[in-house]
Parts: C-alpha cells; sequence; structure tokens
C-alpha cells in the first residue's frame, strides 16, 4: 500500500500595492520678466466684495481645479522667487470693483410673472422673459 500525503498549499501574503501614480504630460514654457509679472499679477486679481478669493481660486473651485491652481500657484511663485521678483506684501494688489453705477430703467412688471409666483432675482426681469407691452384700445 502506498503512502498518501497532502501538502496544505498557502498562498503568500501579496503585499499591499502603493496607488499609482499617473503621469500626466508636461509642456514647456518659456516667459520673459514681464510676461511672468503679467501672470502673478493674472492669477492674484482679487474680487469682490472684501477680496477674500482670487480670480484664479474662484475659477479653480468652479471648475473643480482647486488643487491644480494651487500647484500652479506654487509653480509661478517658485519662478518669481528665482527670478527675483516681488511677491506677497511687495507685490501689487488688484481687485475686480466697478467704476460707475450700472445703467438702470424703470419698467412695467408684466401681472402675469407675478401672479404665477415667478421671483425676480435682484429686483429686474431675466431678459429672455422681458416682453413689450402695449395697450389695447
Amino acid at each position: 500500500m502506498k503512502k498518501t500525503t497532502t501538502k496544505k498549499v498557502t498562498k503568500k501574503k501579496e503585499a499591499p500595492r502603493e496607488p499609482e501614480v499617473k503621469k500626466h504630460s508636461t509642456f514647456e514654457l518659456s516667459l520673459t520678466k514681464f510676461e511672468l509679472l503679467h501672470l502673478r499679477d493674472l492669477m492674484s486679481v482679487l474680487l469682490p466684495p472684501d477680496g477674500a478669493q482670487t480670480l484664479s481660486q474662484s475659477l479653480a473651485s468652479t471648475e473643480d481645479r482647486s488643487l491644480i491652481e494651487s500647484m500652479l500657484w506654487d509653480k509661478v511663485s517658485n519662478l518669481c522667487k528665482q527670478a527675483k521678483l516681488p511677491l506677497d506684501a511687495e507685490a501689487p494688489d488688484y481687485i475686480v470693483a466697478p467704476i460707475s453705477p450700472p445703467p438702470m430703467g424703470v419698467f412695467q412688471v408684466n401681472q402675469d410673472l407675478q401672479s404665477q409666483g415667478k421671483k425676480l432675482e435682484g429686483g429686474f426681469l431675466p431678459e429672455d422673459e422681458e416682453q413689450v407691452v402695449t395697450e389695447e384700445d
């Protein structure tokens, strides 16, 4: 009679895989000192009402690219340091602000809009719903 032996097969534990870092294509961009200054200023334009957010940050937030904007600003900032260009408190500030009152007019409110319960945003009728009211005799 033959002797049978059984072998216990054990699987080796695999080390947890690290997340793959996807490489993205990069592009070289050569900037003059004045082009870099312009890019720095453009990315730093403050928005009303309180200047708490820049135009660049607002766009990035809208497009869900806040991390990308932050990384881009780090690159621009580092280039400015290398070029000995002013940053932070030494750099000029720019802000978006009204320079004159907006044009205004007096319009008759269409009664149908109010009876339907449509709300007027900001006190103005949306342009696509604005109608010319004529009086019939």
